[in-house]
This record gives structure tokens, C-alpha cells and sequence, in this order.
């Protein structure tokens, strides 16, 4: 019967052990299952360590917990913590700190008998008694992180053989973090890269205008000048066409034959005096310069917006790139014209995806750069076709040409052949920068004194068989 009973007891004892064993296998799931959410769902650092030091919580229980990494000889230094005002204290390694850096978990009875601790104890809002060393290592560098509590032996044998059985989780926990935290410093470049790109495109697009301010005012004033001439002449006809509406009414009015046969010599001497053949053409002539020349105004206009303009445009936005070469020449005009013999030669090409703005903005760094690698009398030729699925432009100039040294380095940030203050070297950076984005390619073949071609590749918009139409006629010459 004794028999029988210390064999049930010694059941219920290991029943009680394997219960143990179970609860604290599934409390380690538990926390691995939580750390692996964390890591997931973690937004920024801060983040990241709040979500951290709430696993822990589940596990040993704290008011304060922090963690200590080996900064120099002898000291070690708070990289983050539950508690913001020991952030970056630095903590000298006692004895004890020292082992449970080199080895295992240590539990502390009561810390304000330690030195180490004396300098820190008023940093904390609520005392602080014992505390418990996890020590762990990522990346080939020691740290440890401290749980600390108010009770007076809190921490006993029982934490310290639960670290022990955690060691691998806290490991593989800091690893992971180190590995978040690597996966969000790289998003956060990638976003300070884009807002950089982003303010150099800007920036090189406003040098671009300001460049061509000059000769886009000198375009739009021409028309407004003869515009406003011709609003003058018409202001000053203005009383000769009220003069003969007075003898219509007049004419209208009279009742007697010697009444009218007056108002006929009046309409006579205002047709000798006024010419009114000569002045109806001389109208019609100027409604049609007028209309001509709001035209060319809106024209530039047009291009003007729809270089500068695209900020809210998504970037799969259908772009006619027939359209946009003549926006861009629109803007050089002045840079070319009376200088250069302009060729085109459109094809009907299918629509590329990307942003109309930033395609005018490559186009105008190029017909600026072949300008001025221009002299006069050159030909600067400008193509457009489909090969292979891909929408192609070629910019081919008769100019100076490159030196072959030079052209491995034209797509660099601030290289520049042009002399010191004419050039910022970003143009053709950015230029570069911009077709990539668009998922296509730019190349440039040069020879020096034959000339310079440069070639823009972008896929078609596969999905939208619709071309685009072309600017003019599929080959036709034109001088600027």
C-alpha cells in the first residue's frame, strides 16, 4: 500500500514537473510568436524597442528595463530604455557587471549596495531594489539587458534559470531587431535619396528656366507688341467707324430726296477721306495677326506648364513624346533660332508611361547642351520611331563633339566639359536619373568636331495600343 502511494506521488510529482516544462514552453512560444509579430509590424526604431520591451514584460516581470551595450575600456553605455532619462548614461563595469557580460544571467538581492548603481539611483522615478543581468550577443558584440524592480529580492534563481532557457530567443530577439532596424535605416535613405533627387530635379528644372527666361519673354513679347499695335490702330479707327454708322443712321432718316442726296455727299467725302477698302483688309489682316499671335502665346505657355507642372501627376501618366519635343523647342526657340537648321523627322509612336514635365525637362537639357556645342549654320536633327516595342528619340547635333575620356563620365554628378560657371554638371545626371525612372535607357555617341547623338529608349504602354500623333508631317525639314 506505501508502495502504491510514493508511486502516485511520484507520478503527481512528475505530472507536476511535465506541466512545468509544458506551461514554460508554451509561455517561450508564446513570447517567440510575439517577437516575430513585433518584428513585422515595427514602423521606426522607437517603435520597435516600445514593442520589444512589451514581449520582455510578459516574461520577467519589471518596472524599468534597459539595455547596456560595450562602449569603450571599462564602460558601457545605455543605447535605449522603458525609462527616457537613463538614455545614453554611461555605466562603469564592476565585478559583477563584468561577469554577466562574459557569462551567464546574474540576479542582484539588492543593487543599492552596489557603486555602479549609487550614480544612477536618482535618474529613476520609483526605488528600484534588485535587478536581473540578461546578457546576450549579436553581431560579435556583447550587451546585456537589465530588468530591474522595486521588491527586495525579486529576481531570485528561478529568473535566473529562465534567462538561461531565453538566452537563444533574447539573441535571436536582437538580432532580429538589429535586422529591422538595418531594413528601416535603408527605406529611410531611400526616402532622404528621393527628397534629395526630387530638390536637384527642381532645382536643375528652375536653372533651366531661368536660363531660357530671357528668350521665352522675348517670344511672348513679339506677339504681345504687334498685338497691342494692332489694338492701338483699331482704337484710332474707332471714330472714322462711328462717323459712318452716324451717316447709316442718318441715311435711315431721311424723307426727302434732297436729304438723302446730302447724306450720300457726306458718305462720299468719309470714303475719300477714310479708304474703306483699304481699311476692311487692313482689319481683317490684323484680327488675324492678333489671333496668330494669342496663339503663339498660348503655345508657349502651354509648353511652360507642361514643363513645370506635373508635381500631382501619378507617374503612369500617358506621354506623347511628339508632343513633348515640340514643347521643349517651343522653350529654346530662342537658343536656336536664326542660329540652327532644325530637322524632325516623327513617326506616329506608341504612348510611353511616365511624367510629360520630366520628359521636356530631358529634352530641353538636350537641345540646350547641342546649342551650345552648336555654331552657326549647324543642324541639330530630331527622330522619333518605334523599334522593338521600345519608343525611341534621337537628339544627333553637328556640333563639337565629346572627347572620349569625357564621355565615360557625362552621366556623373558635376561633371561638366563646359568652362567653369557655365555648367552645374547635374543636367545630364538628372537627365539620366529621369529616364531610368521611366524604366528606360539613355546612350550617347560623340566624335569630336562631327558631332554628338543622343538616344532616349523607353518600352511602349503595351496595354493602350492607341499611338500617339505626330507633330507634323512624318519627315519634313524646318528651320526654327
Amino acid at each position: 500500500m506505501n508502495k502504491d502511494y510514493e508511486n502516485v506521488l511520484e507520478d503527481l510529482a512528475l505530472v507536476y514537473r511535465l506541466k512545468q516544462q509544458a506551461e514554460a514552453h508554451k509561455k517561450e512560444s508564446d513570447a517567440l510568436l510575439e517577437g516575430t509579430r513585433v518584428l513585422l509590424t515595427a514602423e521606426d526604431e522607437q517603435d520597435l524597442y516600445k514593442k520589444m520591451f512589451s514581449v520582455f514584460k510578459g516574461l520577467y516581470n519589471y518596472q524599468v528595463c534597459f539595455v547596456l551595450e560595450n562602449e569603450s575600456a571599462g564602460k558601457m553605455r545605455c543605447i535605449n530604455s522603458t525609462h527616457p532619462p537613463l538614455l545614453n548614461t554611461v555605466w562603469q563595469i564592476d565585478d559583477t557587471l563584468s561577469r554577466a557580460v562574459k557569462s551567464e544571467p546574474i540576479a542582484l538581492f539588492n543593487i543599492k549596495q552596489q557603486a555602479t548603481w549609487q550614480r544612477h539611483l536618482s535618474l529613476f522615478d520609483t526605488p528600484v531594489t534588485s535587478v536581473l543581468y540578461c546578457p546576450f550577443k549579436v553581431h560579435q558584440q556583447h550587451a546585456v539587458i537589465v530588468f530591474c524592480h522595486q521588491a527586495l529580492g525579486y529576481y531570485t534563481q528561478e529568473f535566473v534559470d529562465m534567462a538561461n532557457r531565453y538566452r537563444t530567443f533574447t539573441e535571436q530577439m536582437a538580432m532580429g531587431m538589429q535586422a529591422k532596424l538595418m531594413a528601416l535605416e535603408t527605406v529611410r535613405l531611400k526616402e532622404e535619396k528621393a527628397i534629395v533627387e526630387k530638390s536637384l530635379i527642381d532645382s536643375e528644372k528652375m536653372a533651366s528656366l531661368g536660363l531660357l527666361a530671357a528668350g521665352v519673354a522675348h517670344e511672348i513679347n513679339n506677339p504681345v507688341a504687334f498685338i497691342n499695335s494692332n489694338i492701338h490702330f483699331l482704337r484710332n479707327v474707332l471714330p472714322a467707324l462711328s462717323q459712318m454708322q452716324d451717316i447709316v443712321l442718318q441715311l435711315a432718316a431721311s424723307a426727302t430726296d434732297d436729304e438723302r442726296l446730302k447724306v450720300a455727299e457726306a458718305a462720299k467725302q468719309w470714303r475719300v477721306e477714310n479708304k474703306i477698302d483699304s481699311l476692311s483688309d487692313e482689319i481683317a489682316d490684323i484680327c488675324s495677326e492678333s489671333e496668330e499671335g494669342l496663339n503663339r502665346v498660348t503655345d508657349i505657355i502651354t509648353s511652360l506648364r507642361s514643363f513645370s507642372h506635373d508635381a500631382d501627376i501619378p507617374d503612369d501618366e500617358t506621354v506623347n513624346v511628339n508632343d513633348c519635343i515640340a514643347h521643349a523647342l517651343r522653350l529654346v526657340n530662342s537658343e536656336l533660332k536664326h542660329r540652327i537648321k532644325i530637322q524632325q523627322h516623327l513617326s506616329d509612336v506608341p504612348l510611353i508611361k511616365g511624367k510629360t514635365g520630366k520628359l521636356n525637362q530631358v529634352l530641353v537639357n538636350l537641345f540646350v547642351n547641342a546649342a551650345q556645342a552648336m555654331e552657326d549654320g549647324d543642324k541639330l536633327t530630331i527622330s522619333s520611331f518605334e523599334e522593338k516595342d521600345h519608343t525611341v528619340i534621337t537628339v544627333k547635333d553637328t556640333g563639337c563633339g565629346i572627347e572620349k575620356h569625357a564621355l565615360q563620365k557625362l552621366f556623373e554628378p558635376f561633371y561638366t566639359t563646359k568652362p567653369t560657371g557655365k555648367g552645374t554638371g547635374l543636367g545630364l545626371y538628372i537627365s539620366f536619373s529621369i529616364v531610368e525612372a521611366m524604366g528606360g535607357t539613355i546612350s550617347v555617341e560623340s566624335e569630336v568636331n562631327v558631332g554628338t547623338t543622343f538616344t532616349l529608349s523607353f518600352p511602349t504602354k503595351l496595354e493602350d495600343k492607341k499611338t500617339a500623333q505626330a507633330c507634323g508631317l512624318d519627315t519634313f525639314d524646318s528651320n526654327s
